[in-house]
């Protein structure tokens, strides 16, 4: 068996990684402003009748678009800055609960507000927990099995195991 390891094209946030970074760091969180700015527009008749509610709905939607957009750019961050294994632990962790955490608090959110609606589940949001799944189940696999991101982020060391080998 080949040791990959030694192979220089084979290390390095490059290639499919390179792309996982960029959908994470712009693709993403682009994606969810637009997404949310057009998904809030509504006629104003509606938003009179909505009242208050739709206020505060307003106000989490955006409120968790930012979250959901700082914790992208963070695991962006982490994938070039901080090459260890804790990083591929946190990233696989953080792609699930920003795709399908978001989506979970989102229903909860609006299940709370108009629990009248909660029996009627737009289509779209329905694509949009399967395009979530598909991308979070995709990703983690990629980082899981790759030899890239293995040769990449190499095992945490720990200040004992420096010292005490």
């Amino acid at each position: 068996m080949a040791d990959y390891s030694a192979t220089p094209e084979l290390k390095g946030v490059a290639g499919w990684l390179r792309l996982l970074v960029i959908i994470l760091s712009v693709i993403s969180p682009l994606r969810s402003i637009i997404q949310t700015g057009v998904a809030l527009q509504i006629a104003p008749d509606i938003e009179a009748q909505l009242g208050t509610k739709w206020t505060i709905y307003e106000v989490f939607a955006w409120s968790l678009t930012a979250a959901t957009a700082m914790a992208t750019l963070y695991l962006a961050y982490r994938l070039v800055w901080v090459q260890n294994r804790s990083t591929v632990r946190l990233v696989i962790r953080g792609l699930w609960a920003v795709s399908m955490g978001a989506l979970a608090l989102d229903f909860i959110v609006a299940s709370a507000l108009w629990p009248e609606n909660i029996t009627q589940l737009d289509p779209e949001y329905i694509k949009g927990i399967f395009q979530s799944l598909i991308f979070a189940t995709v990703w983690s696999l990629y980082l899981t099995k790759s030899r890239r991101v293995a040769n990449t982020y190499v095992d945490d060391e720990t200040e004992a195991q420096q010292i005490f080998g």
